[in-house]
């Protein structure tokens, strides 16, 4: 993909305004490309859509990956590049205004700090790919532009500040748990349970993991396991019929992470149940 960078000729560029975009584009690199060191005229804000890449700014050096967002301030030399063997595809914004900083902030970015986890990611790719959809002739391309801006920054910042306080990263935890219990006998997995949450799927794990100590796909397994082993003792299910339960799609699945997780096979686990004759 060539790089395609739009400019908005609509733009203020008194710098008077609230927020304003100069300009966006996308791209997908090449192995090693980069830009810098340089200093750019206006806050920047990329959004990795795959791959990975370098950042070096302020002393402070970065690995980027997929699904992370990365900012430039104004006038601070910048350095990026993209990896060698996984170059980045990223969009980004240029803009700038009265509270351009203040936004970045509660978005949780400074100077110091350039790098943050894309909480929401399906609201704020779609935002940027809106951006780059829009029409140059439109008539209301300066609101659709606006509008977008502002939905990237007010999706970074709901979402972001939410996961910065521990009282909602433990309730985000136990909404995931609480999804688990009702739903584990459906073949659901990590994605549908971050999406009932609105997280992008590998934050969500990052958060889930912080807290517990445990992946959520361990937490959901473990669960499963625990259900498993509570109808074999007490029911007469057959063990194809308890793997259906507890939401595997087949016998030998079952057994094989069973297995794994408990040392000892259904068939052995349930026999060992079973009264002896002398007991």
């Amino acid at each position: 993909m060539k790089k395609n960078s739009i400019l908005n000729e609509s733009a203020d560029k008194k710098k008077n305004t609230d927020l304003e975009l100069y300009y966006f584009g996308t791209q997908q690199c090449t192995p090693n490309e980069s830009w810098g060191p340089g200093i750019k005229n206006q806050y920047k804000l990329h959004f990795v859509h795959s791959g990975k890449g370098y950042l070096r700014s302020n002393q402070r050096e970065y690995i980027i990956t997929e699904g992370q967002l990365f900012a430039c301030y104004p006038d601070e030399i910048v350095y990026y590049r993209a990896d060698c063997e996984e170059p980045w595809r990223y969009s980004w914004v240029a803009f700038d205004g009265l509270n351009s900083e203040f936004y970045l902030e509660r978005a949780g970015f400074s100077k110091t700090n350039l790098v943050a986890d894309c909480p929401n990611r399906p609201i704020i790719e779609n935002a940027f790919n809106k951006i780059l959809a829009t029409e140059k002739s439109a008539a209301n391309k300066d609101l659709s532009y606006m509008g977008y801006l502002y939905l990237i920054l007010a999706s970074i910042v709901d979402k972001s500040s939410k996961a910065m306080n521990y009282s909602n990263t433990k309730e985000y935890v136990k909404e995931a748990i609480t999804y688990i219990k009702k739903n584990y006998s459906q073949p659901i997995n990590i994605s549908d349970i971050s999406a009932n949450l609105s997280l992008d799927r590998k934050y969500f794990s990052k958060i889930f993991k912080k807290e517990l100590q445990m992946s959520p796909n361990e937490y959901l397994i473990n669960y499963r396991l625990s259900r498993a082993c509570e109808l074999m003792e007490t029911t007469t299910l057959t063990i194809a019929e308890i793997a259906a339960t507890v939401g595997y799609d087949n016998q030998f699945s079952f057994s094989r992470v069973f297995k794994k997780y408990k040392q000892i096979s259904p068939t052995d686990y349930r026999s060992r149940l079973k009264p002896t004759e002398n007991s």
